[in-house]
């Protein structure tokens, strides 16, 4: 997919770090990338990698202290965040940025019903009357697939399944037609049957509503389903950038093939799926030289010694590796 237009979201170089007793984790080091209106951008690793902490970092929502965006840009809609007011980023935050996150259990309130959080986020940012902002939350409510909406309104969160809760919580980001939404991931809790009506009901309304969405996750296959382009993170960097296509046709950086060879595939006949050996790095201590270095089988003397540099493959392909596109 090509996007003409100036991206609506842009990471530059954007550092946060958590200064702790042990010493200071750097969890997002030098992270750019950016991200178009229409667009859905895949953003993947395993756990402990920094992808959380790189969308709380765009909403300004890292816990400080121990957090701290110790450097880059945030630019969004020609602003940078990074830059803006407290009072600026509430009037961001689930208006013009909604953010679905990974437990929706956790994620809403118990102690409140549905009604009360889903028009709670609709009266902030919205001027309507308490009755209009009831029929705009039904309204959700029925957009996502919850029935009998107009009685479950009323419901608390307990009374939901998850698969149900989910679709409140994607209801609450929508509530107010927001330019991007970031997608903590939001199937993570959830069975496969509901985990792909979930996956193809931010996909339809993304598609109606041309959002930009970043969608975070750990699993490779939810990508192959949403995704337009992909951003492949480890230990805090960003290691491998494309469309979804080519990441599974020609990966490059052997953290991807790792990834890749890690899970089944239909269109191929493995004897034995491929294992990653050692584990995620210590960010107080990252290795020297290329972080993956000491779990990847290409790895030589260079790098362990030298950070690799970015290298542009082809047109749009870029890979974090001293030996791009020669493995």
């Amino acid at each position: 997919m090509t996007f003409a237009e100036e991206p609506l979201l842009e990471l530059e170089h954007l550092k946060t770090q958590f200064f702790t007793e042990d010493g200071v984790v750097k969890a997002v080091d030098d992270v750019s990338f950016k991200l178009h209106r229409g667009e859905v951008l895949g953003l993947v690793g395993e756990s402990g990698c920094g992808k959380t902490i790189t969308s709380l970092s765009i909403l300004k929502l890292v816990p400080t202290p121990p957090g701290k965006i110790v450097g880059g840009k945030v630019m969004f809609n020609g602003e940078d965040l990074l830059e803006l007011s407290e009072e600026r980023m509430r009037q961001i935050r689930g208006n013009e940025i909604s953010m679905i996150f990974q437990d929706p259990m956790t994620s809403l309130n118990p102690v409140f019903t549905v009604k009360n959080q889903i028009l709670e986020n609709i009266k902030l940012h919205q001027d309507v009357s308490e009755d209009e902002a009831l029929e705009k939350g039904i309204e959700l409510m029925q957009m996502v697939g919850i029935p009998e909406a107009r009685r479950r309104i009323n419901d608390y969160p307990h009374l939901f399944s998850g698969g149900m809760r989910q679709r409140v919580m994607i209801a609450m980001a929508l509530s107010c037609n927001p330019q991007m939404l970031i997608a903590d991931e939001p199937t993570t809790a959830l069975d496969v049957t509901i985990q792909a009506q979930v996956l193809d009901l931010i996909k339809d309304l993304q598609e109606d509503l041309n959002m930009a969405v970043l969608y975070i996750t750990h699993n490779l296959g939810v990508i192959a389903e949403i995704a337009d382009n992909v951003a492949v993170m480890y230990a805090g960097n960003i290691v491998e950038y494309t469309d979804v296509n080519t990441i599974y046709d020609k990966p490059d950086h052997p953290y991807t093939r790792a990834l890749l060879s890690s899970i089944p595939r239909m269109d191929k006949k493995i004897s034995r799926l491929g294992v990653i050996r050692g584990t995620v790095p210590n960010l107080i201590t990252p290795p020297s030289g290329c972080r993956f270095h000491p779990r990847c089988p290409y790895a030589t003397e260079k790098c362990s010694t030298q950070v690799p540099p970015y290298v542009e493959i082809e047109p749009s392909h870029f890979s974090f590796c001293h030996y791009a596109a020669t493995l």
